[in-house]
């Protein structure tokens, strides 16, 4: 039966008989090799391999090339980078050709033939490799700045509304401009009651939210408690007063959101052209209720 022994333990063992192996007369080396090979496990050959080997462990020698771009190449690399407003390794090799005799010729740079050389020999990733510590310390985080009235509102999201009785409502604006937001358009203010889906849509300039929001108000068949809107600066700065809960929802997270972002798609952003042009005309209001037939 073969002893099993771990092999930090047999390397202990033979570091331990080593020395006393070699310095041993031929006859007692064998009994040496026999008592090592019962308390190990180790075929013969192996015992005595492991036996006349040195104890130190040998170091791992790594084959590593010599390097062909030195600091001076890295840093004209750098100076280039830096005139092409940093642009990614690949395009700043075929760049490269056109930059650098630009530069030399208006006397921005002068390098040597040997460091032009190099430069213009660099592959895109070569490039992008000398780049990686310069990219890393040159990187700023942007620190986004949230203005002091939105501060002041409490956020809430889709799952937040835990079932709330009629007058929580939705609010968004809507913009028909089409394609293109430039120049004068109108926009229609919509709110939807998260409870019945009461939906108020009136048609009204950006400009025009206080007293449109106040019409809506007193026409409402509940009392309005509470408003949900967007971070737009026309409701954030606008909307307060009269003892309505302000919330608003997360940046860049319409499902927060997700009554009125219906209500949009499936009653404002689905009327035809002639309806829009209508209501540039003449500004309507309209009320649509959907989600709940017996409330009128």
């Amino acid at each position: 039966m073969k002893t099993k022994m771990a092999h930090a333990m047999r390397m202990e063992l033979a570091n331990a008989v080593r020395d006393r192996y070699a310095t041993a007369a031929n006859k007692d080396k064998r009994r040496i090799l026999e008592e090592f090979i019962a308390a190990t496990g180790y075929h013969e050959k192996s015992a005595i391999r492991v036996l006349n080997s040195s104890s130190k462990p040998k170091r791992r020698q790594s084959r590593q090339p010599p390097s062909i771009y030195d600091e001076a190449a890295r840093g004209a690399l750098i100076v280039l980078w830096e005139a092409s407003d940093r642009v990614c390794g690949k395009r700043l090799k075929a760049l490269l050709p056109i930059l650098l005799p630009a530069l030399e010729r208006n006397g921005h740079l002068k390098f040597d033939e040997e460091i032009r050389h190099k430069v213009l020999s660099m592959s895109g990733a070569t490039i992008d490799r000398l780049l990686q510590m310069p990219r890393r310390t040159g990187r700023t985080k942007k620190l986004r700045v949230v203005p002091e009235p939105r501060r002041r509102i409490k956020m809430r999201t889709f799952a937040d509304w835990n079932e709330p009785v009629p007058g929580s409502m939705e609010m968004d604006m809507v913009a028909h401009c089409g394609e293109v937001n430039r120049g004068s358009y109108v926009q229609s203010l919509v709110l939807t009651d998260i409870a019945s889906g009461w939906t108020e849509i009136v048609v009204r300039e950006g400009t025009l939210v206080v007293e449109t929001l106040e019409r809506i108000r007193l026409g409402l068949p509940f009392a309005l408690t509470a408003q949900d809107v967007d971070n737009g600066t026309e409701f954030v700065n606008n909307c307060h007063g009269h003892g309505i809960e302000l919330t608003r929802s997360r940046p860049y997270r319409k499902n927060d959101q997700a009554w009125i972002e219906q209500k949009n798609g499936a009653v404002i952003r689905s009327s035809s052209a002639i309806g829009a042009s209508k209501a540039c005309q003449r500004p309507e209001r309209s009320r649509v209720s959907t989600e709940h037939p017996g409330c009128s």
